[in-house]
């Protein structure tokens, strides 16, 4: 592990050396720019990858969700099945760069007018991939104190809330606190680390009870409760979803050597934050300069415990 300071050093210097990488695990004979992020369209730089034969073991992002935001260059707003299609499109060009065992965590999320909208997004992906799992990402939730069960800790605290709750605007509709992860493969078989991103036992003494509990964790589960900042005022972006969100996907597929990891809508670098964190490399594409621009002064600018290390990368 190498010390905050030193690292950022390292990614100063790593990001002004054109050439990366020679004959690495993803791809023979190819020569690429790795940990960056490219203003490109992804389907043409998929493509490109595809063209040098570069393959990735994960792919982590969250596409505009077509709900007329107001991001900096794009229009979100296309005509339904247009943006169906380009969703198509995305699977499509993903799958030739993924590698057999790899990842796709697609983040996507509905409104309450609209709820059925993550799943056709999700439908046109099950044409070419097959559906593992799909994940829950519960931004903000209240429990109340009698349903936190009576030897619970927490219960002491009374009613508890977690996350942002929005004004009671409408008489119809109830606010949608929940987006999905819909976690893509290849095959539908694909084995996770479930342990590394377990939750630990509050009673210790389950853990001799059950012949698969060998370490002091349990299935996390399909629901997972991450919240975020949602202040919208001066920020850059207006869907980022949190550091964590990436990086726990990363976490559940495995980590292991020379892995690769892409985000074809990288925004303003959260999933390349992720990745620094872990120790892996990533690409990224993103169309819009200013975002570009706000991912690498993060980049640049965040303490990272760790970072890029020599036993499992190789740099010329």
């Amino acid at each position: 592990m190498l010390p905050p300071a030193l690292a950022a050093n390292c990614y100063h210097l790593i990001q002004k050396c054109d050439k990366v990488i020679k004959k690495s695990a993803h791809g023979l004979n190819t020569l690429i720019n790795l940990n960056r992020i490219y203003q490109e369209d992804c389907l043409s730089f998929m493509s490109k990858l595809k063209d040098q034969k570069i393959l990735v073991d994960v792919i982590v992002t969250s596409p505009p969700y077509n709900m007329n935001k107001e991001y900096g260059i794009y229009k979100d707003n296309k005509e339904r099945e247009k943006y169906l299609q380009w969703m198509k499109n995305v699977a499509e060009k993903s799958y030739d760069i993924l590698k057999d065992d790899g990842s796709f965590f697609l983040n996507v999320g509905g409104r309450p007018v609209d709820p059925t909208s993550p799943f056709e997004v999700a439908t046109q992906f099950r044409t070419i991939y097959e559906l593992q799992n799909t994940i829950h990402w519960i931004k903000s939730v209240s429990i109340d104190a009698e349903d936190v069960g009576k030897n619970n800790e927490f219960r002491e605290y009374g009613n508890i809330s977690i996350g942002h709750f929005k004004p009671i605007v409408s008489d119809r509709y109830l606010s949608d606190l929940q987006e999905y992860i819909f976690h893509f493969t290849k095959t539908g078989n694909i084995k996770l680390d479930k342990l590394r991103i377990g939750v630990t036992y509050q009673d210790k003494t389950n853990i001799g009870r059950w012949k698969s509990a060998k370490q002091d964790k349990r299935d996390r589960g399909n629901v997972w409760l991450i919240s975020y900042p949602t202040i919208q005022e001066g920020r850059p972006h207006p869907a980022v979803f949190p550091i964590k969100l990436p990086e726990r996907c990363i976490n559940l597929h495995g980590i292991k050597p020379n892995m690769l990891v892409y985000d074809p809508f990288m925004g303003i670098g959260n999933t390349a934050l992720a990745c620094l964190r872990l120790g892996l490399n990533y690409l990224g594409t993103e169309i819009d300069a200013e975002y570009i621009k706000v991912a690498q002064d993060k980049i640049a600018s965040t303490p990272l415990e760790t970072y890029l290390s020599e036993d499992n990368h190789e740099f010329i």
